[in-house]
Order: C-alpha cells, then structure tokens, then sequence
C-alpha cells in the first residue's frame, strides 16, 4: 500500500508539475505571442505612415519644383511678349542683331498693330505688330542674322523672306538683299494709329559694327 502510494504521489507530482508548466505557457509565453503580433501591427503601421509622409514630401517638392518652373516660364513670355510695345527698343535689337552678323542695316518700316487671331480668326487676346525691314551683306550673313533673330530675347517670328543678288557696280561689291517680314508681339491691346505725312519708310542710318546704340 506505501509503495503504491508512492507512485500515486509520483504521478499526481507529475500532473501537477505538467499542468502548471501549461498554465505558465498560457498566462505568460502565450500573452507574449500577442504582445509581439500586436507590435508587429504597430510597426507596420509606422512603416505606412513613413511611406505616406515621403510621398507627401515628394508631392510638396514636385510642386515647389512646377511652381519655379511655372514662374521661369512666366517670365520668359512677359520678357517675349511684354505688356507695352516697347518698339524702339525692338528696332535697336534688330539693328544690333544685324551689325552683329556683319549686315547693312538698310530700312525698316512697323506696320499698324493689329489683334493676334487664330487659324479660325478668333481673338487671343494679344496685338501684333508687323515689322519689315531691309538688310544687305553676304548670303552666310543673310543665315548668321536669321538665327541671331530665333535667340532675341523679345519673341520675333518671322513670316516671309525675299532675298535678291545686287551685282557688283563700279562703286559697290556685289552683295545679297534681304527683305524680311517679321512679327512681334504686346500683351496689351493696342489700337491702330491714325496714318499721317506720306507714310514713307524710315531709313535710319547704319551705325559701325562695334557700337552699342542707346535707347
């Protein structure tokens, strides 16, 4: 009977040992697991809100980088489309583009402002001012002054071109004419001037390749 007390004992210690070993586990390990999935959740939420946090940063800086590259490009079309005419500063750029090529800078006559229209004659909002001009040199030069105008810093287009051969005379080297037609361009709206006097051209006289005209 002791002896089999013993092993009762033994066996009931074994339960007992086993059965708090598993409510260990389930009161403290199992809570841990959890705790840790819990944590897990927590990081991940972190880790979205860093994500969102750089694609805003990166949004604001998009935007700030449109914004001065919105503001550039005002500011190239106010310089090439300004708000006033300012045609005696065009004339000397275009004289100044001229003596730069190696050009005569011959004649040059504005013509009446008129409104910009479209394709479909509608109204955009801003004048135009034809432009022609004369100049005479050489036919490489003739090409050097048509670019020197794409670079002005005033928007110029130029609509038509004619150019003719001069022969050489006793007094004069041959050389090549050029008529250019050309328009630039006003913000603001300006109205036709009444025609007075004979309406003849302008023909200013040539300063020397060096000179830098005042305005």
């Amino acid at each position: 009977m002791n002896r089999l007390s013993a092993q009762n004992q033994l066996i009931i210690g074994i339960v007992v040992i086993v059965a708090v070993t598993l409510g260990a586990v389930f009161l403290a390990i199992l809570p841990q697991f959890d705790r840790a999935k819990q944590i897990d959740a927590e990081i991940s939420q972190v880790e979205s809100d860093i994500q969102a946090q750089k694609a805003l940063v990166a949004r604001r800086m998009s935007a700030k980088a449109q914004a001065a590259e919105a503001q550039v490009e005002m500011l190239r079309i106010a310089n090439e489309v300004p708000e006033a005419p300012e045609l005696p500063t065009v004339i000397v750029n275009l004289q100044d583009a001229a003596n730069a090529a190696g050009l005569t800078f011959a004649q040059i006559m504005p013509g009446e402002p008129a409104p910009a229209v479209d394709a479909s004659n509608k109204d955009l909002g801003f004048t135009k001012i034809p432009i022609a001009l004369t100049v005479r040199g050489a036919w490489a030069d003739h090409i050097d002054y048509l670019r020197r105008l794409s670079k002005l810093q005033r928007g110029v287009r130029v609509t038509d071109a004619t150019y003719t051969y001069v022969a050489e005379t006793d007094t004069e080297p041959a050389y090549v004419e050029g008529v250019i037609k050309l328009e630039v361009y006003t913000m603001s709206i300006v109205q036709p001037s009444v025609p007075s006097g004979t309406g003849q051209p302008s023909t200013p006289s040539t300063p020397p390749a060096g000179a830098t005209p005042s305005e």
